[in-house]
């Protein structure tokens, strides 16, 4: 199974048209799975329904037989410890 990350609202619709046109679904035909309008999904596919209701959503991803995991972002990449730098030492050294 391929692993779609969506980290913004608006990539979900999009990433699911993914799925849906691989697996080669019309609109029309998920639609009617998901009990859903062909001319909302066809918006939300788009990425026009950052909004769009969790219920309806759920039931494109049931109708599509996904999973949707959530994860946590990784943390941070470990800042460099370098020696602080002396600023009046650089100003110091600059020839004027």
């Amino acid at each position: 199974m391929a692993t779609i990350h969506v980290t913004r609202p608006d990539d979900l619709g999009p990433a699911l048209r993914e799925i849906r046109a691989a697996e080669g679904i019309t609109q029309s035909a998920l639609a009617q799975l998901a009990d859903v309008g062909r001319q909302w999904l066809s918006t939300f596919e788009m990425g026009e329904k950052p909004s769009a209701p969790l219920d309806m959503v759920m039931r494109i991803v049931a109708a599509l037989d996904v999973s949707v995991t959530l994860s946590r972002p990784a943390p941070p990449a470990p800042v460099d410890e370098e020696e602080p730098v002396d600023l009046d030492a650089l100003i110091d050294g600059v020839d004027a």
